[in-house]
């Protein structure tokens, strides 16, 4: 393999291409984004060519290479992935859900090119200056692989396993179904401990527990809607089983008197299972 083109320089993209110039250095790296990254010097660390989104022509080109990687929000991957696919060798993409994305080219006829991917890798903020090669060493790269050949499959893996990731292969469906518990919901539940904190003048009794537990509040909103708006149905599952849980543990502690046995057995469930992990 000679060339990459990587679609998207936010932490994702930038740490794949300063892995990708560290750990292969014969290896080219193209970079696609905005103007507002390009230009920045953390970009210029991360790829040997850079093109601007706007420029049709150098963008198509950059797309005819061995491998391209989509690591944009999951609204831009499913404009840009049959393209892609039209003319790259093998895509593989990094989008945070798998379903909508793996929909958008169901009937491509070069669909068995492309290799649904998932890093399970991230900083509490994103961007470019935010870029670092070893983001992904030891941490899971989802792979979905139901629908990839054999040789887009094992260039895709090779490609991960060179930065350092380890590869887990679940279903689209599964992915969703499973993020939505891993991630989602904790980024809503983050946010809403850290809202809710705030808005009752808790903040002088934060201490490390409180830090870790809100570490991911916020996160960008253009990131943040395609993922809400592709997971929704599994993420509102997910609350609700969520909502279950703390549901009958709050009726108890608003009891007269108390009834802690619902808190207590959660704790214990939980202890149980990091214990058997």
């Amino acid at each position: 393999m000679r060339r990459v083109t990587v679609l998207g320089l936010g932490l994702i993209g930038g740490s794949i291409g300063l892995a990708l110039r560290e750990r292969k250095p014969e290896l080219r790296v193209v970079g696609i984004d905005r103007p507002e990254v390009i230009t920045r010097p953390a970009a210029e660390r991360a790829a040997h060519e850079l093109i601007e989104h706007g420029d049709a022509a150098r963008v198509e080109a950059a797309l005819a290479a061995e491998l391209v990687i989509l690591a944009a929000p999951v609204s831009v991957i499913r404009q840009t992935l049959a393209r892609a696919l039209d003319r790259a060798e093998v895509v593989l993409d990094c989008g945070s859900t798998k379903r909508a994305i793996c929909r958008s080219v169901q009937g491509h006829p070069r669909r068995g090119q492309f290799v649904p991917g998932h890093p399970m890798a991230g900083l509490p903020d994103g961007g470019i200056d935010q870029a670092r090669a070893d983001l992904f060493e030891a941490r899971r790269w989802i792979v979905c692989p139901e629908q990839s050949l054999p040789d887009a499959l094992a260039r895709a893996e090779d490609l991960i396993r060179l930065l350092g990731a380890q590869v887990v292969h679940l279903s689209a469906d599964e992915h969703d179904r499973a993020v939505a518990r891993t991630s989602h919901v904790p980024q809503l539940l983050a946010s809403a401990l850290l809202t809710t904190a705030t808005s009752a003048g808790a903040e002088p009794a934060a201490g490390p527990a409180f830090a870790s537990a809100t570490r991911v509040a916020g996160g960008p909103e253009a990131m943040w809607s395609d993922i809400f708006a592709t997971n929704a149905d599994e993420i509102a599952k997910a609350l609700g089983e969520l909502l279950g849980d703390l549901g009958t543990v709050q009726r108890g502690l608003a009891a007269e008197p108390p009834a802690l046995a619902a808190a207590l057995d959660l704790l214990a469930r939980a202890r149980g299972i990091r214990r058997s992990g």
